[in-house]
């Protein structure tokens, strides 16, 4: 399985690396910095799963741009995208599930949860 983080934080996205490795499933993971590194990794690699950060912090893009962006690609209409965001007021998760995200993970992660949900998705995928 490959995985995807999309983080401009360079301790937010060595946290979700560091939670990942417990996972049950062996997997490849990638890490994109910013919108334009996001969207050049998904050009050149397939991912079974990415986790975006809403906030990406060069100006550009943000996360759910990115997100809708790969929406439009047939390679990624179905790739579960999680939002993983610092966005945690009312409604934000409505919000970004509204928006076309799968799940939605508010900081700090609860890595537990993180995990649970993650291997039900790689179940799926083997399971297909």
């Amino acid at each position: 399985m490959n995985i995807l983080i999309v983080e401009d934080n360079e301790i937010n996205a060595k946290v979700l690396e560091i939670m990942l490795k417990d996972l049950q499933y062996q997997f490849n993971l990638s890490i994109a910095h910013n919108a334009d590194e996001a969207l050049s990794a998904t050009g050149a690699s397939q991912y079974d799963l990415i986790l975006m950060d809403i906030n990406l912090g060069d100006g550009s893009m943000d996360g759910v741009e990115v997100m809708k962006k790969l929406r439009e690609s047939e390679s990624y209409y179905s790739t579960p995208i999680d939002a993983v965001t610092c966005y945690s007021l009312p409604g934000d998760k409505e919000r970004f599930l509204k928006a076309g995200f799968d799940k939605y993970f508010s900081k700090p992660v609860d890595q537990k949860q993180l995990l649970s949900e993650i291997n039900i998705d790689f179940e799926k995928k083997i399971n297909q």
